[in-house]
């Protein structure tokens, strides 16, 4: 316990040198209120503005304003959407978290299955398809599965739909299958492809873990002794293979929320991503900022995650 209130301390600093530097380079941009100045209209709540997030001020102090104004919950007025950054994210939220949830589920299920699958047959054809499979998409940019997945499930074969809903569907009419189906037609297709991008790093840390542990010396022991495949590989080798992937899976928790900005903009997704790629062309940086806190946070509490999951898979780590 010692430990893990160490590590969280320590976590604080990090917390406030990454949003002190994000805010700097974001200030440095330029005026946010540029394009409100146009409208001679706006000149008065312009210069309002202005005084309340202190951009009259320094960007130093201007950080430790905007900082005490986030935590009471005031992240600041959103240029782009004319309305306070809080209630935009918070519509964004829901549609990017189960995005999210179901890519780093099924991408972190499938890439371990078929790394341990290639370690164990090792050379086959599975093995040399999986491994060319992995490469390739890891090699390709997401809009270019983006656009191949546009023009073959959407335009060649209409199976799925780009946005959210279908023009004139109203959810609160529906029934749970009705909004089941709506989604889904809306949704699988980009969260399948961010699937197939996320699942390459889990194949090839799965893979070569359980190669490194299969040749150590206690598996030999274990198979000597006459122990069935399934246990050597279920109960001596998958749990110390599994310590190299935690690290990964921590990484990974800052895409829960955010971090399909190219994929949600083909598909005209209105989440965090889209969100970020919007507010980066307006200028409009207090979204831009909350969108950074979300990432910084989710890093943060990730490496948190990861030394707590140590524990679990490796008995040798103490929180101690």
């Amino acid at each position: 316990m010692n430990y893990l209130i160490k590590r969280i301390l320590e976590l604080i600093p990090t917390f406030l040198i990454a949003t002190l530097i994000a805010f700097i380079l974001f200030s440095l941009v330029g005026d946010p209120f540029e394009g409100m100045r146009q409208d001679p209209r706006l000149a008065s709540q312009v210069e309002r503005l202005k005084r309340i997030y202190g951009y009259d001020k320094d960007p130093v102090t201007r950080y430790f304003l905007w900082l005490y104004n986030f935590f009471k919950g005031e992240w600041g007025y959103s240029i782009m959407a004319k309305r306070p950054v809080f209630n935009v994210v918070v519509e964004r939220i829901p549609v990017s978290l189960a995005m999210g949830v179901a890519n780093t589920v099924l991408s972190t299920l499938f890439g371990i299955l078929l790394g341990i699958y290639s370690a164990l047959h090792l050379y086959s054809t599975a093995d040399y398809a999986a491994t060319a499979l992995v490469f390739f998409g890891m090699s390709m940019p997401s809009f270019f599965f983006g656009v191949l997945g546009l023009f073959f499930f959407v335009i060649s074969w209409p199976l799925f739909n780009v946005g959210l809903m279908t023009p004139g569907f109203h959810p609160e009419m529906a029934n749970l299958l009705e909004k089941t189906i709506e989604y889904g037609r809306h949704l699988m297709l980009p969260i399948l492809l961010l699937t197939v991008l996320g699942m390459g790093g889990f194949v090839r840390y799965a893979r070569s873990s359980m190669l490194e542990v299969l040749n150590m010396d206690y598996i030999r022991t274990a198979r000597a002794k006459g122990l069935p495949e399934n246990v050597v590989v279920r109960k001596h080798a998958l749990r110390n293979a599994l310590i190299p992937i935690v690290t990964l899976l921590a990484l990974t928790l800052p895409g829960v929320l955010g971090s399909a900005p190219i994929t949600e903009t083909i598909f005209s997704i209105n989440g965090l991503g889209k969100l970020f790629i919007d507010a980066l062309g307006a200028n409009d940086q207090m979204t831009l900022m909350a969108n950074l806190v979300i990432s910084i946070v989710l890093v943060i509490f990730g490496n948190l995650l990861a030394d707590i999951l140590y524990t679990v898979v490796d008995p040798r780590v103490s929180l101690e």
